[in-house]
C-alpha cells in the first residue's frame, strides 16, 4: 500500500468492528429480523429480501454441487448462510463483529442447521481458504476504492468459480446527499455508504482477472444496490 494513501486498513476494520459490535448490530439485527420498523427501514428490509432472492437464483442456476462449499463474506445475522444451508450447501460464515457471528450461529441452531456452517470472525481481508462460490452482501458497500480493491482481491482469490456481490455504483446525487450527511451530529449518522466508480470496477476486474458475468440494479425504496456476479 503506498505510504502516500489516505486509507488506512487496520484503522477501517477497527472502525467497522466498533459499528457493527454496537450500534450497527442493533440496528441491522433489527432490520434482518421480524420486529416492526419505520418506513424507511422497512423499505431497506425488503430491498434487501429482493437482492437475496435474486443471488440465490443466480446461484442455483450455476449448477454446483449440493455439497459445495460457499463462503458468505461478511455473513451479518446469517439469513444467507442459513438458507445455503438449509438448501445443502456446506458454508464458511464470516464477520467481523463477533455479536454478529454469535447471532449467526444462534440462528443457525435454531434453524436446525447449524452442522453445515463454520462460523468465524474475522475480516473479509484476511479469510483464507478455497471454496466453490463466494457471497459478499452489502459489506462492500462500507469500504472506500483503495480498501475495495484489497478487499475484493483477497475474496476473488478464494473461489474456484464465482462470485456474487453488491456494491455501490457512484451517483452524483446520492454523494452530494452523503456529503451533506457529514455535517450532522455523530450520534444521527450511519455508517458512510462507500460508492465505487465504474473506473475502479474495471480496475478491479483487471487485477484480479475476472469477468463479469451478470449484473442485476436493485432499487426498492430506501435501498439501492448493483448485484454483481463475476468469475475468472
Amino acid at each position: 500500500m503506498s505510504s502516500t494513501s489516505s486509507f488506512n486498513a487496520e484503522e477501517h476494520q477497527n472502525m467497522l468492528r466498533s459499528y457493527f459490535n454496537g450500534n450497527g448490530f442493533n440496528r441491522w439485527a433489527s432490520i434482518y429480523g421480524n420486529e416492526k420498523l419505520s418506513t424507511v427501514r422497512t423499505t431497506v428490509r425488503q430491498g434487501h429480501a429482493v437482492m437475496m432472492d435474486r443471488a440465490f437464483d443466480w446461484l442455483q442456476r450455476l449448477g454446483l454441487s449440493k455439497n459445495a462449499t460457499i463462503l458468505d463474506a461478511g455473513c451479518g445475522t446469517g439469513l444467507f448462510s442459513i438458507r445455503l444451508a438449509g438448501n445443502g450447501y456446506n458454508v464458511k460464515a464470516v464477520d467481523i463483529a463477533s455479536q454478529m457471528v454469535e447471532k449467526s450461529r444462534d440462528e443457525a441452531i435454531a434453524k436446525g442447521v447449524a452442522d453445515r456452517i463454520e462460523f468465524e470472525v474475522n475480516t473479509i481481508e484476511s479469510v483464507k481458504g478455497t471454496y466453490d462460490a463466494v457471497v459478499c452482501f452489502d459489506v462492500l458497500i462500507h469500504y472506500p476504492a483503495e480498501g475495495f480493491l484489497q478487499a475484493f482481491k483477497n475474496l476473488s482469490s478464494l473461489t474456484k468459480g464465482p462470485i456474487i456481490f453488491t456494491y455501490a455504483p457512484y451517483n452524483r446525487i446520492l454523494a452530494f446527499q452523503h456529503w451533506l450527511g457529514g455535517f450532522f451530529p455523530k450520534k444521527e449518522r450511519r455508517t458512510t455508504i462507500q460508492m465505487i466508480t465504474d473506473k475502479n470496477m474495471h480496475k478491479a476486474m483487471q487485477e484480479t482477472g475476472m469477468v463479469i458475468k451478470n449484473r442485476e440494479k436493485i432499487s426498492f425504496g430506501f435501498y439501492h444496490t448493483m448485484l454483481m456476479h463475476a468469475e475468472k
